[in-house]
């Protein structure tokens, strides 16, 4: 109840600094909040990856899920059985999270893409759905959790999506030495300050002026309050936008160095 709490007057402080369309006086920002934030067009391909979503919902058997980051107050142990649609449900990224990073995808069009942390795949199945031309790396931790995901993948036909299974740590280095730039990651796998920032300067030293790093849950504990406070004040960083939910960076070198607080 207390961290709920919390976690509300971070909400309330949130919304209280956020700036309105008329106060963003960036035309690169305010591009991005016309044509990404605020771009309500009902796709068809949502539709596809819901009902993805709500096939993992209806499924009540139990898999093995082994949790190499930060434990979750929804499974607070690091390895147990759980219901496919209890993870489905608690720990892929919402519909709302989804499909920004789909136009996000849509509007930028990154052709290579990693993203730390697969789960059952949802959202790499926005952004290869937003961009079918980008390769999307997605590394996953638990082997039963990626095993589904790369059948949903299978499901909606995405050839560009590629599945690697195994320890952060130990996965990413190799990953990024095989691509000298990356144009898009979404951090989304473990929710610790260390990690975070740990792996935020890896995929530094492998940007170019277009990438975009997307962090999830930058609210989430004061660990990640602090990791995102690091990131935006990096000198590398040209303009970070916390939407609360998410915090994207932008590394352009032709773009003032600037903050936004925008609502999401």
């Amino acid at each position: 109840m207390i961290e709920k709490l919390k976690y509300l007057f971070q909400y309330l402080f949130h919304f209280l600094k956020v700036r309105s369309k008329y106060q963003i006086h960036s035309p690169f920002v305010y591009n991005f909040y016309k044509y990404v934030l605020n771009d309500r067009t009902p796709y068809p391909d949502y539709a596809q990856v819901e009902n993805v979503r709500k096939d993992l919902l209806s499924r009540a058997r139990f898999i093995k899920r082994v949790d190499l980051g930060a434990r979750s107050v929804e499974f607070p142990y690091s390895q147990r059985f759980v219901r496919v649609r209890d993870i489905a449900k608690k720990s892929s990224v919402s519909a709302k999270k989804g499909q920004l990073l789909y136009k996000l995808v849509k509007h930028y069009k990154p052709r290579c893409i990693i993203e730390l942390g697969t789960a059952f795949g949802i959202s790499s199945m926005y952004m290869a759905l937003g961009y079918r031309n980008s390769a999307i790396y997605t590394v996953e931790g638990c082997n039963d959790t990626i095993h589904i995901a790369s059948h949903n993948f299978s499901r909606l036909g995405l050839g560009n999506i590629h599945e690697v299974c195994g320890n952060f740590d130990e996965l990413l280095p190799d990953l990024l030495e095989e691509h000298e730039t990356v144009d898009l990651v979404f951090f989304d796998g473990n929710h610790k300050k260390e990690a975070t920032l740990t792996y935020f300067e890896a995929c530094l030293s492998h940007i170019q002026n277009n990438t975009i790093f997307v962090f999830d849950d930058i609210h989430w504990s004061r660990g990640m309050r602090s990791a995102w406070e690091n990131i935006r004040q990096h000198p590398s960083v040209k303009v970070s936008i916390d939407l609360f939910l998410l915090g994207i960076v932008f590394f352009r070198d032709e773009l003032s160095k600037e903050d936004f607080i925008l609502r999401f």
